[in-house]
């Protein structure tokens, strides 16, 4: 029996469907509309709802795109969601995140201190969020604005800590296959 991902492969694109693929390639900065929007398109609705929460979270707002993408591996290797940790692995890559870091994000779903305090703090704060969304507290928000986070970039992690558990849970529910073009990028940088 196939998976949703194998059953629902390249969903007929519209040309409102096609807008929102390019849409996305442009926002995400890649070279190809990732399968896991591919699939969605089956349902232009839900797609049409799934795409802006990515659009504004991962790549909007105070908080830098570099830091977002790690805390999403982090959180898909602590969520098992295979499809996110790799197209998420590729982008962090892209951006300069080193082969060290982010076999440290998938490993321990945080990184070491000396790469940097600032987002260690961000990492392990969202991280604990996804195991426990109970687990916020002062004591937690006052650690982060020790290491110069303010109020809005506080919520901001925070919104990229739910953001990465739901497109989990999307990827991962209908078994996402990985897109090539992911393969390739994680493959020429094996054993760097």
């Amino acid at each position: 029996m196939g998976t949703i991902s194998q059953i629902i492969d390249d969903a007929p694109v519209t040309p409102e469907i096609d807008a929102t693929f390019n849409k996305i390639k442009t926002a995400l900065k890649a070279p190809f509309t990732p399968h896991f929007f591919r699939v969605w398109a089956a349902s232009p609705e839900s797609l049409q709802g799934i795409w802006p929460v990515m659009n504004h979270i991962l790549t909007r707002g105070r908080v830098g795109r570099r830091l977002k993408e790690m805390i999403f591996v982090a959180i898909s290797s602590l969520k098992s969601c295979h499809y996110c940790e790799a197209a998420h692995h590729a982008f962090c890559l892209n951006i300069g995140v080193s082969p060290a870091q982010i076999k440290s994000l998938i490993e321990h779903y945080t990184i070491d201190e000396a790469d940097g305090a600032q987002d260690k703090a961000a990492i392990d704060f969202a991280v604990r969020l996804a195991k426990d969304s109970h687990a916020s507290s002062e004591q937690g928000l006052q650690a982060l604005k020790g290491h110069g986070f303010d109020e809005e970039e506080i919520m901001e992690i925070i919104a990229m800590s739910g953001m990465a558990v739901f497109y989990n849970h999307l990827a991962n529910a209908t078994k996402i296959n990985i897109d090539n073009g992911f393969s390739q990028i994680l493959a020429r940088n094996a054993g760097k």
